[in-house]
């Protein structure tokens, strides 16, 4: 790539986004969480959608069909979209949405009410007060800016998006897993199972055959920070032992 397409595929989508942030409350809302939480935030583009992973959400109620009233969490909920989605597929369940961003997290709570289901602003503290939980979904959070990884083809990531903060709120969550229960982690730049290397929840997690491990959507990379060639075939869906 020369020096001219190289530069012009960093200006673009800066471009783009300082005319996102000059026109669109939520951009900005982004940028203002970024600026105030910093190594909190992992995902700095709130894009989201109405049943976004219906496959996941299906296989995930099938595995816990044994717990209809279970306690669910969506981590990075954005402003609302998959803790109603979720809805559909676990009606019984008491749904936790948790947000980082306080414009969003605002716009959650003004949704039509339900009492079982809450939304609290998205801290260790916070998510831990609420759980254990039976399922936890991190969907497109553990992630920064994947299009713009994707389009300069980055060979290694570590300033970009380092291992370690992924490695630290991926752990956290695991800790926050009911026994038996789930953690379906989806467009991650980083792999669960490296993450949970070397930990003591090593051993507890276990990668659910047949139910959502196929190819990765988009590079993977290593704790390194180095891409994985070829790309990988990945697990989406971890069981915690014990009941």
């Amino acid at each position: 790539m020369s020096l001219v397409r190289q530069a012009f595929a960093w200006l673009k989508p800066r471009a783009v986004r300082l005319r996102a942030v000059a026109l669109d409350p939520r951009a900005r809302s982004e940028t203002m969480t970024r600026l105030r939480f910093g190594t909190r935030v992992h995902q700095d583009l709130s894009v989201s959608a109405p049943n976004r992973y219906p496959r996941l959400f299906a296989s995930s109620a099938g595995l816990l069909a044994d717990r209809p009233a279970g306690r669910i969490l969506s981590f990075g909920c954005a402003a609302g979209e998959e803790v109603l989605s979720l809805r559909d597929y676990f009606p019984h369940a008491t749904l936790v949405g948790a947000e980082i961003n306080p414009v969003l997290l605002a716009r959650c709570r003004r949704l039509a009410p339900d009492p079982n289901r809450t939304f609290i602003a998205s801290t260790p503290d916070n998510i831990a007060a609420h759980g254990p939980y039976d399922a936890i979904f991190a969907m497109a959070v553990f992630t920064r800016r994947p299009h713009e990884v994707e389009a300069r083809g980055f060979r290694e990531i570590s300033r970009h998006y380092p291992f370690a903060l992924f490695a630290r709120d991926l752990r956290f969550l695991a800790s926050q897993v009911a026994p038996g229960g789930l953690l379906i982690v989806e467009h991650a730049l980083y792999r669960v199972e490296d993450a949970l290397a070397w930990t003591a929840l090593a051993e507890a997690f276990r990668p659910v055959e047949g139910a959502g491990d196929w190819l990765a959507k988009g590079p993977r990379f290593g704790p390194d920070g180095r891409i994985i060639e070829p790309q990988p075939r990945i697990a989406r869906i971890f069981r915690r032992g014990g009941v």
